[in-house]
């Protein structure tokens, strides 16, 4: 039977699939981690950068607001919901490199230090970049389109890193296993982002409070090291996350062919022949 302690390959519950995505996680720790790292560095500095152009306006101004300026805020939402489909979209494919190595009883530690060869990067940036567009813009849509974006093609950049498909038959393969999964592959990704959503409110809610309570002085002269070292939360928390988060990718495409294209039965038959194994999709053999 196929399959590793890693990545078992067989139908698995969601709580599995978090657990094969964390041990996925774990074999290649550093390279994902410090890309991961690297994304959300710069990731920060354009977001601090924006923060401290318009930090006045987007802080309330009277003591039953929310927030100042709407349209401001609007932007911030805009611009980091953007930058992270970016990130995830590109963490998610070393991620699928590595999960289809071990799927088939090939050595991580034999990929390139990055995960992935020049070339393969430069096609993961490029349709990681036209992901980039579709979720900025579902994102100026008042958000709620962003989760469509990123739950039904989320899955499009491992597609074409495993699956040997055209970027364009990679993109619509992506909502075809939604579709086929039931919408299972659309509940765990959001379950996934749902969770690191949380991590980060409960992030920002604190550093509200400890200014509220006067632990921090948010004065004119001390905001931006409030906003700096926020940033330095983000960082780490969005380290962590980014990289979690393109393994769940990762694990659930495979997931999703076992229980939808009986790739484990294919491995196995595969290896029973003693014939090279390959993921490629049906639709492209």
């Amino acid at each position: 039977m196929t399959g590793s302690p890693v990545l078992p390959m067989r139908p698995m519950t969601v709580g599995e699939l978090l657990d094969a995505a964390a041990a996925l996680l774990r074999t290649r720790w550093r390279s994902l981690l410090g890309l991961s790292l690297a994304f959300a560095f710069v990731e920060q500095i354009f977001m601090t950068l924006l923060r401290w152009a318009t930090i006045e306006d987007v802080r309330p101004q009277y003591y039953n607001e929310l927030y100042g300026d709407g349209s401001l805020l609007w932007l911030w939402i805009t611009v980091g919901l953007t930058s992270e489909i970016a990130i995830i979209s590109l963490l998610s494919a070393p991620a699928a490199r590595a999960a289809a190595t071990i799927a088939t009883g090939g050595d991580v530690d034999a990929l390139p230090p990055t995960g992935l060869t020049g070339g393969q990067w430069k096609r993961a940036a490029a349709f990681a970049g036209l992901l980039t567009v579709f979720g900025g813009v579902a994102a100026a849509l008042f958000f709620l389109p962003w989760f469509a974006v990123f739950s039904i093609f989320g899955l499009a950049v491992p597609v074409l890193m495993v699956d040997r498909l055209s970027p364009w038959a990679s993109w619509w393969r992506s909502a075809g296993l939604a579709r086929r999964s039931g919408g299972r592959t659309v509940s765990t990704l959001l379950l996934a982002y749902g969770v690191w959503l949380i991590i980060r409110l409960a992030v920002t809610c604190g550093f509200i409070m400890l200014v509220q309570f006067s632990f921090l002085d948010f004065t004119t002269v001390l905001v931006d090291n409030y906003l700096i070292a926020l940033a330095v939360v983000y960082v780490v928390v969005n380290t962590a996350c980014y990289a979690m988060l393109g393994c769940v990718a990762a694990v659930t495409h495979l997931e999703a062919r076992i229980r939808s294209e009986g790739l484990d039965i294919a491995i196995d038959r595969m290896r029973a022949r003693d014939e090279p194994i390959v993921l490629t999709a049906p639709e492209g053999r």
